[in-house]
C-alpha cells in the first residue's frame, strides 16, 4: 500500500511538471479595427531550459496547434547557470517563421550576461545573437510598430533593472540594465495613447509603474505561479522568497490597463502545471 501510493505521488509530481495547462483570456479594445476577427496573442515566460520532449517537440506541437498571430516571450526563456540556450532554440527554429516572435530579458538572462561562465565562453552572448539571426525580435528598452492583417499595435520591450529582483554584487553596478528605475520614461518612448500600446516585462511588480506610463496590456512572468497554488489563495511563494504575491497568476486590471501574468513552464510546482496563455483581443 505504501509502495503504491509512492508510486501514485511520483507519478503526480511528475505530471505537474509536463503536462500543459493552456488558459484563454478574452480582452477587448477599441483602438483596433479588427477587421478579419480578434487577434490571438500566444505568451510564454520562464522556461529555464526546460525541454517537453526530444528537441521540445512537445511545446513546439501546441504553439502550432493552438496557431497565433504571435508569439510573445517575457523572460527567463534560460537559466543563468546554463552554457547555452538550445532547449528554447528549438523551439524558436520550428517557430519563427510561421509566427513572428518578440522576446524579452528577464533577471535570468541579464544575470547571465555577467556571470564569470558568460565572460569565459559567452555562451549566453552566442544564444542572443542566435535568436536574432533566426528572426526573433529581441526588445532592449525599445518600441516597434507590429502590423496584424490590417491592424498596428505597438509593441514595447522592457528589460528591467537587477536592482528590482536582488541586491546587486558591486562588480557589476556599473553596468547597463542594472540601477532601478524611477520611471518607464527613463527608458522607453511616450506613447502615442490613440494606438494600442502592448508591454513585455519580465517582472509584474512595477504594475503601478506600467500603468502610469499608459500601455493597453503587459504581458508578464517572473513568479512562476507562486511555485505552489492553492484553491482560492492562488500562489504561495515568489522567487524573491515572499509569501502570497499579490502578482502571481491571470490577469490584473489596473484602470484602463490590462497585466497578463503567466505562471511560467519550468522549475518545480505543485498544483501550477506548466503554462501556455493565449490573449484573443476583439473589438469593443
Amino acid at each position: 500500500m505504501i509502495i503504491l501510493m509512492i508510486i501514485i505521488g511520483m507519478l503526480f509530481i511528475y505530471l505537474e511538471q509536463e503536462i500543459f495547462s493552456t488558459s484563454f483570456y478574452h480582452l477587448k479594445t477599441d483602438k483596433l479595427v479588427l477587421k478579419k476577427g480578434p487577434i490571438r496573442i500566444l505568451h510564454l515566460s520562464d522556461l529555464h531550459s526546460k525541454s517537453f520532449g526530444y528537441n521540445n517537440k512537445r511545446l513546439i506541437k501546441k504553439i502550432k496547434k493552438l496557431n497565433p498571430d504571435l508569439i510573445v516571450t517575457t523572460g527567463d526563456m534560460v537559466s543563468s547557470t546554463d552554457t547555452n540556450g538550445d532547449p528554447f532554440l528549438q523551439v524558436v527554429t520550428a517557430c519563427v517563421k510561421d509566427y513572428p516572435i518578440f522576446y524579452v530579458e528577464g533577471n535570468h538572462e541579464l544575470t547571465a550576461k555577467y556571470d564569470k561562465l558568460n565572460q569565459q565562453s559567452h555562451w549566453y552572448d552566442q544564444y542572443i545573437n542566435t535568436l536574432s539571426e533566426l528572426g526573433v525580435y529581441v526588445l532592449n528598452n525599445e518600441c516597434k510598430k507590429v502590423s496584424i492583417e490590417g491592424d498596428e499595435l505597438i509593441l514595447c520591450g522592457l528589460a528591467v533593472p537587477l536592482s528590482h529582483y536582488y541586491s546587486v554584487p558591486p562588480h557589476i553596478q556599473k553596468y547597463n540594465h542594472v540601477a532601478r528605475l524611477d520611471k518607464i520614461s527613463d527608458v522607453l518612448p511616450e506613447l502615442n495613447q490613440k494606438k494600442f500600446n502592448v508591454l513585455l516585462a519580465h517582472n509584474p511588480f512595477l504594475a503601478p509603474m506600467y500603468q502610469s506610463h499608459g500601455f493597453d496590456q503587459v504581458y508578464c512572468g517572473h513568479v512562476h505561479g507562486g511555485a505552489i497554488r492553492l484553491p482560492i489563495i492562488g500562489g504561495i511563494l515568489s522567487p524573491g522568497g515572499k509569501f502570497f504575491p499579490k502578482y502571481s497568476a491571470g490577469v490584473y486590471t489596473l484602470g484602463q490597463m490590462k497585466m497578463i501574468v503567466s505562471r511560467g513552464l519550468g522549475r518545480l510546482r505543485l498544483f501550477n502545471r506548466p503554462h501556455v496563455v493565449v490573449v484573443e483581443i476583439s473589438r469593443q
